[in-house]
């Protein structure tokens, strides 16, 4: 992992990568059991119609989030961690910083946990073995480690293994679904559009906060938009729509159950796990990096393999137990900070200044909490701006960003007059 850039900005010649490799990165991160989960939920809480709206409005938002953060990242070349230095200052920076590496590194021990259970479920169903979630689990956390500290090279071809496999499960459960749409329906409580809107944005709100570690690599920024936004938004919204109209035709909402309904093999299953290696690859891969910034004397290889047996661990004590409220609590605190870093990111400044940080910028981290508190008074007050607590936060979080940002920059012309 010495060409990661860890703690400099990529330089122009090493910004090579094709667009495409981040859709396949993405596309293969959307197709695993966290969005089954989801995408089933949204159908069983909200029938046919309104899981349509719901679907495209969330995949839509989140496309565009995602797409601004990857814009950002190839326009500054920076990480989300270096972004985040140059937002809220070196000492500042530990917050948000902190923050992404213990976030992501749960959501490493939820989908290591999700595979450990899955290949379980499957061994005992179609073998009649029982081994618990341990060994699917450390199984699932080596594999993914190895490919982690192979570093970007590796990382932006694993999907051309992964992805092909799920495409495939993804299309005999449209076509099975299609079939038998409506044998049995499901009974639903009515719930606002806003939950279901929010739930989607939170289930990819860390990967859109960590999308310059990816997009920093590309060359073109239009490029990488256009990638981002096709994975996030046509692909993402197909496979929740799937899920959701499975969970309608079997009147399941766990994986094994919706393919136990449309009467797929119990060893189909052990294709869901796959699907979760690209994303327990980009966690690992976006914490080690988030981590190296308050250890930057630790190799970030060596900070990638502690990282990994730590998660592991989470994962035998059941942090999957935790899913859900880890989903609303990402929703609520990451989009306002996404907001700063995609402000910082797109300002022409940041060309100019470098590496140059302040210690500390109490201004942004007041932004940040303004933004959180917006979230949280549309999630639990009812008190809002759209109904969506992620849009909300972000609106108010960006507002504040770009007037921080014009008041830096009449400083700095101030400055350039008087000398």
């Amino acid at each position: 992992m010495s060409t990661e850039y860890a703690h400099d900005i990529v330089p122009e010649h090493a910004a090579s990568r094709p667009a495409g490799s981040i859709a396949l990165i993405i596309s293969s991160a959307v197709m695993g059991v966290p969005c089954i989960i989801l995408g089933a939920s949204i159908g069983h809480d909200y029938g046919i119609a309104r899981a349509l709206m719901v679907i495209v409005l969330g995949c839509g938002a989140t496309a565009v989030l995602a797409a601004a953060a990857a814009y950002a990242g190839v326009r500054s070349r920076r990480s989300a961690a270096l972004l985040a230095k140059q937002t809220f200052g070196v000492r500042g920076s530990v917050v948000l910083n902190a923050a992404m590496a213990v976030a992501l590194l749960g959501w490493f021990a939820v989908e290591m946990g999700f595979i450990g259970d899955m290949i379980a479920a499957g061994l005992k169903a179609s073998f009649g073995v029982s081994i618990g979630r341990v060994p699917g689990t450390l199984l699932a956390g080596v594999v993914v480690c190895l490919i982690t500290i192979r570093g970007i090279a590796v990382i932006s071809r694993a999907p051309l293994v992964f992805l092909p496999l799920l495409v495939l499960l993804l299309s005999c459960v449209l076509f099975l679904t299609v079939r038998s749409l409506g044998a049995t329906p499901l009974a639903m409580t009515p719930k606002a559009l806003g939950s279901g809107v929010s739930a989607i944005i939170g289930s990819y709100i860390a990967g859109c906060l960590i999308m310059p570690d990816y997009s920093r690599f590309v060359r073109s920024g239009r490029a990488a938009m256009s990638a981002t936004a096709l994975a996030l938004g046509p692909v993402y919204g197909l496979v929740l729509c799937t899920y959701a109209l499975a969970a309608i035709a079997t009147g399941q909402t766990l994986p094994t159950g919706i393919l136990d309904g449309l009467g797929l093999p119990a060893v189909i299953g052990f294709v869901l796990p796959i699907g979760l290696l690209q994303n327990g690859v980009m966690c690992l891969y976006s914490s080690s990096l988030a981590t190296s910034q308050l250890v930057p004397s630790a190799p970030v290889k060596t900070v990638a393999i502690l990282l990994a047996v730590i998660g592991a661990g989470l994962a035998f004590s059941g942090a999957s137990a935790f899913f859900v409220s880890f989903l609303v609590v990402l929703g609520i605190v990451f989009p306002p900070a996404l907001a700063l870093l995609i402000c910082t990111g797109l300002d022409p400044s940041m060309r100019r200044e470098g590496e140059r940080t302040r210690p500390w910028s109490a201004s942004r981290l007041i932004t940040w909490s303004a933004g959180v508190a917006s979230a949280i008074s549309s999630e639990w007050l009812g008190f809002g701006l759209t109904g969506f607590s992620a849009i909300d936060g972000f609106i108010v979080a960006a507002a504040g960003g770009l007037l921080l940002v014009r008041i830096a920059a009449r400083q700095s012309e101030r400055i350039v007059v008087e000398a």
